[in-house]
């Protein structure tokens, strides 16, 4: 799990606050807790340059690492969590979707608030908008999982009273995205074999492959690694480091292998369940692993496997693994076929399955978002 970093952690009164272990749990308001924030980037040419990318739009792995931090203080406002002497962390990003453009000569602003509880965890809603003459258009939305600990242990927060029918929606919602996300790790490939048509589709690309009726690239010339040294400018004030920093370096290496195997400009779709499983400190070696595991006419999906190496022990920990969705454009912006992968092990073979699976119930989401 990653903690909110230090930034997030450490409010203006923070010197004044007196903290209240013991104090009753209440229940709030989806207002109470509410936070806005805009990125000025049709006025502020510093922080433009500080975001833009090499085609002239937004780098969305540095506004990955806005989008936790800004979960990270809406979860700490709503569980009273400096008051309580709680520590918060984000335990998954749940999904992101883009939905339209990200224009980096418009505004952009990020409205984040609560949108389910449970006993120990709770659900953060991120809206998008970018803007477009006095309005603001919803241009992607994302849900984090955060989770309140005590010395290490799971720790009750408020609850929230959903007033509106809006947040009453949300927070069904909510519920069944939790549902959701347990449903698919009882479903893993790891704990279960695949079906019958699971099967079935696995062996006719199989035969494909091997009678020559299909081309395409093979999964393993697909993988691409990033290593990296975790520095102290990265930590958060448990001297471990920032999910969104994580995230960002997830992304940007599923973006360059979707670049490399495209061979045109990236569109990114959607990120898809992006759990931490351990906590990173500082000084360990982190090993970023991105492959295509899927591919479907003009979209693919790029799997990151994140791992901790400790130098001095030489011990490897799996820390999170993630799916980015792609789509590929060409410079007049069109989208574009994208090549075919083709797995070769029954490793391999499971990882497509999967990824088929989780790009089949993106789609769906998608479509009932638009809608």
């Amino acid at each position: 799990m990653s903690d909110i970093p230090v930034g997030a952690q450490v409010p203006p009164s923070r010197a004044k606050l007196t903290e209240v272990p013991n104090k009753p749990l209440i229940t709030t308001k989806v207002t109470d807790s509410a936070f806005e924030k805009v990125l000025p980037f049709s006025t502020d040419l510093e922080l433009r340059d500080r975001y833009i990318n090499f085609f002239g739009g937004l780098r969305l792995g540095k506004l990955l690492e806005d989008l936790d931090l800004i979960a990270g203080e809406v979860a700490y406002k709503h569980t009273e969590g400096w008051e309580r002497g709680m520590t918060i962390v984000t335990a998954a990003c749940d999904r992101i979707d883009l939905l339209g453009e990200l224009r980096s000569d418009r505004d952009l602003q990020l409205l984040s608030s609560i949108n389910w509880v449970g006993r120990s965890s709770l659900e953060v809603g991120v809206r998008i908008s970018s803007k477009e003459g006095k309005s603001w258009v919803r241009v992607a939305r994302a849900y984090f999982i955060m989770v309140a600990r005590r010395e290490g242990k799971a720790e009750p927060v408020n609850s929230l009273e959903p007033v509106s029918k809006n947040e009453q929606r949300r927070f069904k919602q909510g519920e069944q995205r939790q549902q959701e996300r347990r449903a698919i790790v009882q479903t893993s490939y790891l704990h279960n074999t695949p079906t019958a048509e699971e099967s079935h589709v696995l062996h006719d690309l199989f035969l494909r492959i091997k009678n020559s009726e299909i081309e395409g690239v093979p999964m393993q010339e697909s993988i691409r690694q990033s290593t990296l040294l975790m520095h102290p400018q990265s930590r958060n004030v448990h001297n471990n480091i920032f999910g969104g920093y994580l995230m960002r370096e997830a992304f940007e290496l599923a973006w360059n292998i979707t670049y490399l195997f495209c061979r045109k400009r990236p569109q990114f779709v959607s990120m898809d369940h992006m759990y931490f499983y351990k906590p990173v400190e500082i000084g360990s070696i982190i090993s970023f692993t991105g492959t295509v595991v899927y591919t479907v006419d003009k979209s693919l999906m790029v799997e990151v496997v994140t791992e901790v190496i400790r130098p001095k022990s030489g011990e490897t920990q799996l820390t999170n693994v993630c799916y980015f969705t792609f789509n590929a454009l060409d410079d007049s912006g069109k989208l574009q076929q994208i090549p075919v992968i083709l797995p070769d092990t029954y490793e391999e073979g499971l990882k497509y399955l999967d990824g088929a699976k989780r790009f089949k119930l993106g789609e769906k989401k998608r479509t009932l978002i638009k809608n």
